[in-house]
């Protein structure tokens, strides 16, 4: 995959039309833009208007669909849970997270116009839904059973649904030339689902009405139209060839060749990728079989040893030193190895490293040894079921016989130590060697809070070090063994020693 810019700097400049079919086609363009921003803002404004003025039919369209939906969810703990899963699409933290690693992406491949175009449209929104819930001032529902805490800001407009809008019509837009025509409705139509199914969300968890999720609608979709709009216009302005006549199907006119695309779908024969699923498959069995082994020798044999009691008293003395301070630190600490983190942390290499090498085999190496980590975790404990020590612990929900290994640790290492291992062989500068003290200090820092929590105890946190390690280590091996370095060589691994070859062209 190779990056597109801008007609370079020896090029004939293409021609441009004259004077009158430019002067045709900023004035559609105007038109259309027009259409657009006043068909969002307009039925906002008319919402924000009669809310204030309090309307009765809208009122009660209102408290009665938020007393339906709220009475039908609070008795089901499973149904609360999918919702907060749902709504958290349209959160804040996704929105900038989302948002920033696009930008990212975006100035990585040197597409810097359309980085632009996600940074400001980001911008513009987090200044928007706090300004515009200030304004409007609107008391949240009061629901018979809340099901999750009432946010403190104001009601109107729903930030969820103005910000899932936003966010990922950007990653639409963005997307549109780069797919076949034949999948862009389907591309559209699962991004609408999904917006669609953040807006139910704040309607069912009783923390918004119909008419501020609508008016979120409204306002994100004129917004986005605005700045499609503007970027459209700059476009224009500054290059040198036509836009693209399709703009049903090019939105921000930036021509399949400039899209940004991800990678190459295929690298290397297909015996090559037989070859690398077997080896990790030996890995993985040996791996499994040999922390099951560790484990029940642990649990079943070794049960009333010294090894055990001290593993225990560890537990208990850290038990004993709980302060609230202390605490707080260890629930921070303990988060660099949650599930939020860890799949927000791998997408986001993945994504960095798409980015960098335009190839897929950075993405398949955080993505295999993250989920290959979380199978060998659950395969492993459902062997050996090692029960969580016998202290009051800090925890909510966690399964009591699955202590042996630590899943906290095991992610942290695979996800910090991936860290370690794409900077080291795609960086260029010399101080790239200073990523080494990020998993220095999280992976203990994260073992450590969780013998505090009294979730595991030492041996497992060992345990835990070992599969994230070998199985990093054997991922690393397998599927970046070729993988060109900062020098533009790339160094094959084999079984009598590695050797450097100039890499060459291909995937």
């Amino acid at each position: 995959m190779t990056a597109h810019g801008a007609t370079g700097a020896g090029a004939a400049p293409a021609p441009r039309g004259d004077a009158g079919s430019n002067a045709r086609r900023f004035g559609v363009r105007a038109v259309l833009g027009l259409t657009a921003v006043l068909a969002g803002a307009l039925p906002f404004l008319l919402l924000w208007l009669l809310v204030q003025g309090r309307w009765g039919p809208l009122a009660r369209l209102d408290g009665d669909v938020a007393a339906e939906l709220n009475a039908r969810v609070a008795g089901s703990p499973t149904v609360v849970s999918a919702l907060r899963l749902v709504t958290d699409a349209g959160g804040t933290g996704t929105a900038v997270w989302v948002l920033t690693l696009t930008t990212a992406f975006l100035a990585i491949r040197g597409q810097r116009r359309l980085a632009w175009f996600v940074a400001v449209t980001g911008a513009g929104l987090a200044v928007l839904v706090p300004l515009t819930k200030v304004l409007a001032d609107r008391a949240r529902p009061l629901v018979a059973d809340p099901v999750v805490d009432t946010p403190s800001n104001a009601s109107f407009p729903s930030g969820h649904a103005m910000t899932s809008l936003v966010t990922w019509g950007v990653l639409v837009l963005l997307a549109m030339p780069a797919v076949r025509r034949r999948w862009q409705p389907w591309l559209v139509a699962g991004a609408a689902l999904l917006v669609l199914a953040v807006g139910f969300t704040r309607l069912a968890l009783g923390v918004h009405f119909v008419t501020d999720v609508v008016a979120g609608y409204a306002l994100g979709a004129a917004w986005l139209a605005a700045m499609t709009a503007a970027f459209r216009g700059w476009q224009h302005d500054t290059r040198s060839a036509p836009l693209p006549a399709d703009g049903a199907h090019d939105p921000l006119g930036i021509g399949p060749a400039e899209a940004p695309h991800l990678a190459p779908r295929h690298e290397g024969p297909g015996r090559d990728r037989s070859r690398a699923a077997l080896r990790l498959a030996v890995v993985a069995a040996a791996l499994g079989a040999g922390l099951a082994a560790a484990g029940l020798l642990v649990t079943a044999v070794l049960g009333g040893s010294a090894l055990v009691r001290v593993d225990l008293a560890a537990v208990r003395w850290f038990a004993g030193h709980r302060t609230a301070t202390w605490t707080t630190v260890a629930e921070l600490a303990g988060a660099l190895g949650g599930t939020r983190t860890v799949v927000a942390g791998g997408i986001g290499l993945a994504v960095l490293g798409l980015a960098v090498t335009r190839r897929w085999r950075p993405a398949v190496f955080v993505a295999v040894a993250l989920v290959g980590e979380v199978l060998l975790y659950f395969l492993v404990a459902q062997v050996v079921e090692r029960a969580r020590p016998d202290v009051a612990d800090l925890t909510d929900g966690l399964p009591v016989a699955a202590a042996w290994p630590s899943g906290h640790v095991a992610a942290a290492t695979v996800l910090y130590g991936a860290l370690v291992v794409l900077v080291l062989r795609l960086g260029r500068s010399r101080l790239r060697w200073l990523v080494l003290a990020v998993p220095l200090l999280a992976v203990p820092a994260v073992g450590l809070s969780r013998i505090y929590v009294a979730a595991h105890h030492p041996t497992d946190v060992l345990a835990g070090v070992v599969l994230g390690t070998v199985w990093l280590l054997a991922c690393r091996r397998v599927l970046l063994g070729d993988l060109p370095g900062p020098d533009g060589r790339r160094r094959e691994d084999s079984g009598s020693g590695a050797t450097d070859v100039r890499a060459g062209t291909g995937p």
